[in-house]
């Protein structure tokens, strides 16, 4: 008997609460165990945030490409500003196909997206989330998928702080991570969601893999967080805010031109991957926003 039926039986019969305290309490062991890895809790989540996530929260954005048709979404987070007087610049990375596929005359970025006319009260008015026009491009790598934009507003507007990209994402290995994005929940009915908004998810460092995209060989962090489409071009940081990747593709399959690398036989132990740190550090560089 494998340790993960031993732990099915274990928690039969008892109240959903246990189960779930047993469930989380066997994964925590399994994972001290090398070579073995818990499969992702499913679901996206806007409260109760981890204290990571909630310090990161207001630095992430949607990127929106609107149309008569209908509207895209992928997400994007805030990397550096440079103020010029009563105007500052901000640059955000996001994926690239979003950039590269938005052929509407409207894109812009948005601190969340589809939020209750009222507060919770049911009665007071709730102020609209923040939105940034004039998305300009900076710089798109191909190999990774990935996009810098930037965005000129006003000095006086409130973002949330820059996110700090190192190169010792290595060090998250197989402990939780947190993805932050915009999941397009209303694509998996297993959720019951069908209002798309900010969310957050949770799964572990699995390894490092190969992917091929576009023809070019890269490397990948493999990760069990859950993500969906919407989530490309998100941050994913680690239980002290470290930046560990940036989500840019789910699991491969015919349709999304991946081929990855990666043990075959613990294809349950990941779905999600992402850019590293260090590629990530590395494009920053070309796109000119840091010194060789």
């Amino acid at each position: 008997m494998k340790a993960a039926d031993a732990v099915s039986i274990v928690v039969k019969g008892k109240r959903p609460d246990t189960a779930s305290w047993l469930r989380a309490l066997a994964c925590a062991l399994m994972t001290l165990a090398p070579g073995t890895h818990c499969r992702a809790a499913e679901g996206f989540f806007t409260d109760k945030q981890p204290p990571a996530v909630r310090a990161v929260w207001p630095s992430v954005y949607a990127f929106v490409c609107e149309g008569r048709s209908g509207a895209y979404t992928a997400s994007a987070f805030l990397v550096g500003q440079a103020p010029r007087g009563k105007r500052t610049d901000y640059y955000f990375i996001t994926a690239g196909h979003a950039i590269e596929d938005c052929k509407e005359p409207r894109r812009y970025l948005a601190e969340d997206i589809n939020q209750p006319r009222f507060e919770s009260d049911g009665i007071t008015l709730a102020p609209p989330p923040q939105r940034l026009d004039g998305v300009d491009l900076v710089y798109v790598d191909d190999a990774y998928d990935l996009a810098v934009v930037r965005i000129t507003a006003s000095t006086k507007r409130r973002l949330g702080a820059p996110l700090p990209v190192g190169d010792r994402c290595e060090q998250a290995l197989r402990q939780e991570i947190y993805a932050i994005g915009f999941p397009g929940v209303g694509k998996r009915r297993s959720l019951r969601l069908s209002r798309e908004a900010k969310r957050w998810s949770k799964g572990e460092f699995v390894g490092l893999g190969k992917a091929e995209f576009r023809g070019r060989l890269s490397t990948y962090i493999a990760a069990s967080v859950d993500s969906l489409p919407g989530n490309s071009g998100g941050p994913v940081i680690d239980a002290k805010g470290t930046l560990v990747g940036v989500v840019v593709k789910g699991a491969a399959n015919e349709d999304n031109g991946f081929r990855y690398d990666v043990d075959p036989r613990k294809k349950g132990d990941w779905h999600s991957f992402l850019v590293p740190c260090q590629a990530v550090l590395s494009i920053l560089r070309r796109a000119g926003l840091l010194a060789h």
